[in-house]
């Protein structure tokens, strides 16, 4: 853990020299090539938190779990590749500028909190992860163990910015891969664990589609997919970066299910995963395994600090001192990751954590920001209604997820609820627009 913390701050003080302004900070001049948007895309949405949610659902239920995160996961990649022209052409900053172009200062203001409260909550759900994962290795209790992995991402992120987030998120996707082919290869001879039920992925179908269309709609607006796409040097770059990414997910996913259903060798626990890596294999397999998950949630944390950072600079603070806004774009990583740290000492549950972030992006920022690509027309009483009544309730079903009682589903069974009153206020306000333009 040592030697990796050395070796990603050192990335970090090497790659700093290299940023002087305001898009070499965030953006990496946006001239990463291909196979640096399929590392960064891959390596950022493939997080620790993913891979462990996943081993632990597949445990019980096979393939089934492929709803989880993985065909939520390939259904956006997909979608991004359709729609990569668009976003190549919006000359992408940050979303809310995006939608201040359409809808106005009070619609962007509102998308501005919205973000940045989905990226703190989507970098918190990994230090849970991080949390849960490294404190049986290193022998400390939960909260020493998250504020530790805290540190190490927040420091490197820090220093290096954009650029030191995608050359750290290759090397994390390198170990990663690594590590789950070594994981395969140890445990393949339990393959005869599997049975005819895992191969059925329709049981529970309800649930496994709102998961789906909730962690679906919020990524396909989240920043993380827009930053990477403006980030390449130019549209053929970002597309082929995709469909490797898409490619690479689908046997990484697959990867994984088939290696939890190996590990009903061993009883199902608390912590099962870390305890089989760490008593159940070789040092030198234990220490590869350890790292590249390890790995694998930084990859995660620093990509949503980053966008966290970028959404406090451009869109809360408007920061437009050329002289300091490096100054003030590390601060404002120091205050992202700090606040994510804050949020995951308090809760500690990976995937409800991770789905509450995706229903704030889902209910609040979808239909605004996809009519906003789409149709580019002006109707800020439409996006405002649409955050307001979309927004809000997804904001009211994360607070009573965490002790306010509300009587209103949970999530994900909470989703439909929150995309009708986001669709409802969207075509209200669409109408009041009609009526406005008209009068005048």
């Amino acid at each position: 853990l040592i030697i990796y913390f050395i070796i990603l701050t050192f990335f970090g003080l090497i790659l700093s020299k290299k940023n002087i302004d305001f898009d070499s900070y965030f953006f990496g001049k946006r001239k990463l090539g291909a196979f640096l948007i399929f590392f960064t895309v891959t390596a950022s949405w493939f997080g620790g938190a993913s891979t462990i949610a996943t081993i632990n659902d597949a445990y019980g239920k096979g393939f089934e779990s492929i709803w989880l995160i993985g065909i939520p996961t390939i259904l956006t990649i997909f979608i991004f590749v359709l729609i990569n022209k668009k976003i190549r052409k919006s000359n992408f900053i940050s979303l809310p500028i995006f939608l201040n172009k359409y809808y106005g200062k009070s619609v962007s203001s509102f998308a501005s909190f919205l973000i940045f409260f989905y990226m703190i909550v989507l970098a918190a759900s990994q230090f849970v992860a991080w949390g849960k994962f490294v404190t049986i290795f290193i022998g400390e209790n939960y909260e020493v163990t998250v504020i530790t992995g805290a540190v190490i991402v927040i420091l490197y992120s820090y220093l290096g910015g954009y650029i030191s987030v995608v050359l750290t998120d290759g090397l994390q996707l390198l170990l990663l891969t690594l590590s789950i082919l070594y994981l395969f290869f140890a445990f393949k001879n339990n393959l005869h664990y599997i049975q005819a039920s895992d191969l059925n992925i329709f049981s529970n179908i309800q649930h496994n589609v709102l998961i789906t269309i909730s962690f679906t709609l919020a990524w396909l607006i989240s920043p993380i997919i827009w930053q990477r796409i403006a980030s390449a040097k130019s549209k053929e770059s970002s597309k082929k970066g995709l469909i490797i990414s898409i490619i690479a997910f689908s046997t990484l996913y697959v990867l994984i299910i088939l290696i939890s259903i190996c590990l009903r060798k061993f009883p199902l626990n608390n912590n099962f995963f870390s305890n089989i890596i760490k008593n159940s294999l070789p040092v030198s397999g234990s220490i590869l395994v350890f790292i590249s998950i390890g790995a694998a949630i930084m990859s995660t944390a620093d990509s949503a600090i980053n966008i966290g950072a970028l959404t406090l600079v451009k869109d809360v603070f408007n920061f437009k001192n050329k002289k300091k806004i490096i100054l003030f774009s590390k601060i404002s990583t120091l205050i992202s990751g700090s606040l994510a740290a804050l949020i995951a000492l308090e809760f500690n549950s990976i995937i409800k954590t991770l789905g509450l972030a995706s229903e704030i992006m889902a209910e609040g920022l979808f239909i605004p920001g996809m009519y906003a690509l789409f149709f580019k027309k002006r109707k800020p009483v439409a996006a405002l209604l649409s955050l307001i009544l979309g927004g809000g309730f997804s904001i009211i079903v994360f607070i009573n997820a965490y002790g306010l009682k509300l009587p209103i589903p949970e999530w994900p069974y909470s989703l439909p609820y929150g995309l009708s009153l986001s669709l409802i206020g969207f075509l209200i306000g669409y109408f009041i627009d009609k009526k406005t333009k008209s009068n005048l």
